[in-house]
């Protein structure tokens, strides 16, 4: 069995339909989260994966993004929430679903729970998002793992979602530990995918919402890299 990764599409919706068309629907689709905030369509994208979900089952696998965690704060509490989620991306991506409402609220506490009332189904797919999925011999994390430890499950939930430089550090796991989260510019000047030179990190976040660039992979289950594929506004 293969396995087609990608991540952090941040609501880039046409980059993310031409990206699938190199997934062969045999191999098992993992998203490593942030399909929301900052772009114009994250809700046509959340739908997508929705939809997949539904058709390939387990096939298609949902992981957790920083994104999806603070848009979930957002709709438990937006008065508490609001300011900082909308500064990172969040007035996007509330804009997206309000333009699929016969006459959405102005006020954004009131679209936030218009969103929970309308969107069930979208909602809890997100609930629902793991924070890592091991497939044979890799790690799928959205951001990385606390990789100062030998065991990846002494890492917090937080730092599954948020860390930052994890890949510095020798990967002392037995995974390939294959992540998004940190635009690969930030790691070697390109958007193109990154292995690190002992092959047991693997970084493919391209940076969609501000290089234009979405990544994806095709692995084996023993976390080999078979081939790459990008696609670009």
């Amino acid at each position: 069995m293969k396995i087609f990764a990608l991540s952090d599409i941040h609501g880039m919706y046409e980059q993310f339909e031409e990206l699938l068309k190199f997934w062969d629907r045999e191999s098992t689709l993992v998203i490593l989260g942030d399909l929301v905030d900052r772009g114009p369509d994250s809700y046509k994208v959340v739908k997508h994966v929705l939809d997949l979900k539904r058709a390939y089952g387990e096939q298609v696998v949902l992981c957790m993004g920083n994104h999806e965690q603070m848009l979930l704060d957002f709709l438990a509490d937006p008065q508490a929430n609001r300011q900082f989620y909308y500064q990172v991306g969040g007035r996007e991506t509330m804009a997206s679903f309000a333009r699929r409402l016969d006459e959405p609220p102005s006020n954004s506490f009131d679209l936030a729970a218009r969103v929970l009332e309308v969107f069930p189904d979208e909602i809890a797919l997100l609930q629902s998002a793991a924070l890592f999925k091991v497939i044979g011999g890799v790690l799928f994390t959205h951001a990385g793992f606390d990789s100062s430890y030998a065991a990846f499950s002494e890492t917090t939930p937080d730092d599954l979602l948020w860390i930052r430089d994890h890949y510095l550090v020798e990967n002392k796991t037995p995974y390939v530990n294959v992540f998004g989260h940190t635009p690969l510019p930030q790691i070697h000047d390109s958007a193109d995918v990154w292995c690190s030179a002992d092959q047991k990190y693997i970084g493919i976040d391209g940076g969609c919402y501000f290089s234009g660039q979405l990544n994806a992979v095709l692995l084996t289950e023993q976390g080999e890299l078979v081939q790459t594929y990008s696609v670009k506004r």
